[in-house]
């Protein structure tokens, strides 16, 4: 870990009421207070200063176009040469040296690949393997040893490979390297499929000549290539006299369609990117051809039809054929099919054969002057692939002089989903596997699609302070620009054709995870952070003036972490200043206040990532009403219950009441009956004997009652769980098993809530899908950052 200390120095005497004048958009507050330096980061983000010393997953290796069927396309260096040298060294000490040295090889590979272009794996990984050679400087059997073990990987680094650094041009590297896996094996399918037809047909109309004793008269046959036709020609028409003859018309059909397939040149160009490349690597690939255009989106969809009228007369030939050659072409149903056939008439097949089209333009430009070629083009049912470079810091639809937190954001995802049938990936060039699911997805799905792709670009950064790898990685994490793919191809309901899973904590509002750093005593602490659009901005120095420092000495609830301030109401919202938490240069924590638009943005970005999750099924609002409703009519029926139980448990105790007490009287009068009644005689009159020996009354003790209980004080400072309410999801026990366990219904009870922290209760109920955990208040005053876990409570103990 990066050592980060608790100290901030420079701010002076700010105060919270100059902050909160800055976050309400006071031009002279704002002067008065300090932006952060343009070495500061998020808080979270300050370990990956120095990317040399990180691995991630670039550089990848890309398999060659014909690789087997199911392997991967492309493959993380590392994973790559781990892969290659377990394949022939699989014992521990095996090829020890190599084994050892594995880690150079790698970082000389990923120096090497600074270009932004691919280059050949083979060339490389032999340069490699000599340096490592001259840097080791072994003798004799050692170096030997390791020549062999690395002639022995050389053998997995396949011809036609290549290795492929991290930079702005990777995502249409990846599309073109998708595209030759997808079209490289169809092309030559498809050109086997025209020779076999072509010679089936030549072969039609040779037995046809041989009917009539005549050549063939659409040219030199197939036999005439490769058999002695002289011979075979009156073999034929020995067997084939009295045969009935081709009629004109159909023979003219089959000359046509044979004459088509003979005239059929087969193009290189697997790719048409339409719009401006400004690298010229694409533009000299023999498979990619590169037309410039301001208007990429028209000018797509009339490459495409241009290409898909070449390709309709060769499938419309291709099917002609197959129709003659089963003898099965009805004029009267085929001739005006054949007339009419176009693009549209296509199979889905035939349609991944036709050349791939890409739209290339400016997310600007989509949304503004070309959104409606745009808007026309999603619902054309081209499959034209339109694909975007997207600033997740940005809003694309901002007009000229306004800022990108002036209005709620344009959001081109949700444009495309709104056109129902389009394929639309929105991702990340970090994620290589994402971004190459989202294009083979849409290749193989013969739809428009839309595919919304951030490069991990800073403003202003000519010596960027964070690799755009990792800048690319934040956009996802911070919900600037979440990872979705749409397919409206899996299926009519969402469930089956929205994937959410590149997504990190997809069930929060926000990822959350912890920073460890050094207080100013010198010991260490931990707290849990939030990483939210406003961390994403802080990367942004052109967004540094929607942050102001906070003095370390000023100490006030009215500072709120971002993502509890967003949970608030706006009456608890009102007079508290929102902000996060950064890391200079020098590696001090230092506090930064944010702006009310900058605040805005993130309750838009907020919401917009709640909509996702309920299109994705992650967290529904529908699902939870349900659920409510649910366990309300669970807890009227219990009440129910019990109230019926209390009245039956009341009957039978009064019954049981009046049965003892005439049991009671029934004792009572037998003892009557049985008493010496002489005393109650009067003087002179007639004595009555008993009539048996008279029983010694029984005297029924009463038992006093026993003490009522007093009731328990509750107090709603403490934590409690309702267990009726609670559904068996299982997320708090994956965040402390001590804290919480399952009665014998196999529902959640708070078991001991000094077995962890306050922070862990308030985790618990933010992801708990009941709301049935509340947090009350801390047991531990002196746990770390419990001003913002008890802001984050606040909702689950009302």
């Amino acid at each position: 870990m990066k050592s980060v200390t608790q100290s901030h120095k420079g701010s002076g005497a700010v105060s919270i009421d100059a902050l909160r004048r800055f976050h309400y958009g006071e031009p002279a507050a704002s002067a008065a207070t300090a932006t952060p330096g343009g070495g500061t980061l998020p808080a979270l983000l300050h370990p990956y200063r120095d990317a040399a010393s990180i691995r991630y997953e670039y550089p990848l290796y890309l398999a060659p176009v014909g690789s087997a069927a199911g392997a991967e396309t492309a493959t993380p260096l590392s994973t790559f040469l781990a892969r290659a040298l377990d394949a022939f060294a699989p014992g521990e000490e095996d090829a020890r040296i190599l084994k050892d040295n594995l880690p150079w090889i790698e970082r000389y590979l990923r120096h090497e690949l600074t270009q932004p272009d691919p280059v050949d794996a083979g060339t490389l990984f032999a340069a490699a393997a000599g340096a490592l050679q001259e840097h080791l400087d072994l003798r004799d059997d050692a170096r030997k040893k390791l020549d062999a073990d690395l002639a022995s990987m050389r053998t997995a680094v396949a011809d036609g490979s290549q290795f492929l650094g991290y930079g702005p041009d990777t995502p249409l590297h990846l599309f073109v390297h998708a595209v030759r896996h997808r079209n490289g094996q169809l092309l030559a399918r498809l050109r086997a499929d025209v020779e076999k037809t072509t010679r089936r047909l030549e072969n039609l109309l040779d037995v046809e000549a041989a009917k009539s004793g005549s050549r063939n008269s659409s040219g030199s046959s197939s036999a005439e290539r490769h058999l002695d036709t002289g011979k075979l020609t009156s073999l034929l028409e020995t067997r084939a006299r009295g045969s009935v003859v081709m009629a004109t018309e159909r023979q003219a059909r089959i000359e046509k369609a044979l004459g088509t397939l003979r005239a059929w040149e087969f193009d290189a160009v697997l790719l048409r990117i339409v719009g401006t490349v400004g690298n010229p690597w694409f533009a000299k690939q023999p498979d990619v051809d590169v037309v410039d255009s301001d208007e990429p989106c028209n000018s797509a969809g009339d490459v495409f039809a241009r290409d898909a009228g070449r390709f309709a007369s060769l499938f419309a030939a291709l099917r002609i054929a197959a129709l003659e050659i089963d003898n099965r072409y009805d004029p009267a149903v085929h001739d005006s099919w054949f007339a009419e056939f176009d693009w549209q008439s296509f199979s889905g097949a035939e349609l991944q054969h036709v050349t791939r089209i890409v739209a290339l333009a400016s997310a600007d430009h989509l949304a503004s002057n070309g959104l409606p070629s745009f808007s026309h083009l999603l619902g054309s049912r081209m499959p034209v692939h339109v694909v975007s470079w997207i600033r997740a810091y940005d809003n694309p639809a901002a007009r000229k002089g306004e800022g990108p937190f002036d209005a709620w954001r344009f959001e081109l995802a949700y444009l495309g989903i709104g056109h129902r049938q389009v394929v639309v990936a929105q991702s990340s060039a970090a994620k290589h596997d994402h971004l190459l699911g989202g294009f083979l997805c849409a290749l193989d799905s013969n739809r428009t699609s839309l595919h919304l792709v951030n490069r991990g670009t800073q403003t202003r950064s000519k010596s960027p302070v964070l690799d755009p790898w990792f800048v690319a990685s934040a956009a996802l994490e911070s919900r600037a620009h979440p990872y979705l793919l749409v397919d409206p191809g899996a299926g009519d309901h969402a469930t089956e054709r929205v994937r959410f899973d590149g997504n990190l904590q997809p069930g929060r509002d926000w990822p959350f995870e912890t920073l460890e750093y050094r207080r100013p005593d010198g010991d260490t602490s931990e707290m849990e952070l939030a990483f939210t659009f406003a961390d994403y901005a802080l990367l942004m120095p052109a967004l540094h003036e929607h942050f102001r420092i906070v003095p370390e000495e000023l100490d006030t609830d009215d500072l709120v972490g971002i993502a509890a301030y967003l949970n608030l109401d706006e009456e608890s919202a009102h007079g508290r200043v929102p902000f996060v938490w950064g890391i200079d240069e020098a590696g001090n924590l230092v506090r930064l206040a944010l702006s009310r638009a900058l605040v805005f943005a993130c309750r838009d970005r907020l919401n917009y990532w709640r909509s996702l999750q309920e299109l994705a099924g992650v967290y529904n609002v529908y699902v939870e009403a349900a659920v409510e409703r649910v366990l309300e009519d669970a807890h009227a029926t219990a009440a129910q219950e019990r109230d019926e139980l209390r009245k039956a448990h009341e009957q039978e105790l009064e019954s049981v009441r009046s049965e003892a007490a005439g049991d009671a009287m029934g004792q009572l009068v037998d003892v009557l009956m049985g008493a010496d009644l002489a005393s109650l005689v009067e003087p002179g009159a007639p004595a009555v004997l008993p009539a048996e020996t008279p029983a010694e009354p029984v005297v029924e003790e009463t038992a006093e009652p026993p003490p009522a209980e007093e009731d328990d004080e509750i107090s709603f400072d403490d934590p409690w769980l309702d267990t009726a309410a609670c559904t068996t999801c299982d997320d708090c026990m994956s965040i402390n098993k001590m804290m919480f366990a399952y009665n014998d219904d196999k529902q959640a009870v708070l078991k001991d809530p000094t077995a962890g922290t306050y922070s862990d209760l308030v985790r618990a109920a933010e992801i708990c899908p009941a709301k049935c955990i509340h947090p009350g208040q801390p047991l531990d005053p002196n746990e770390p950052g419990l001003d913002e876990l008890i802001a984050r409570a606040e909702p689950f103990n009302r």
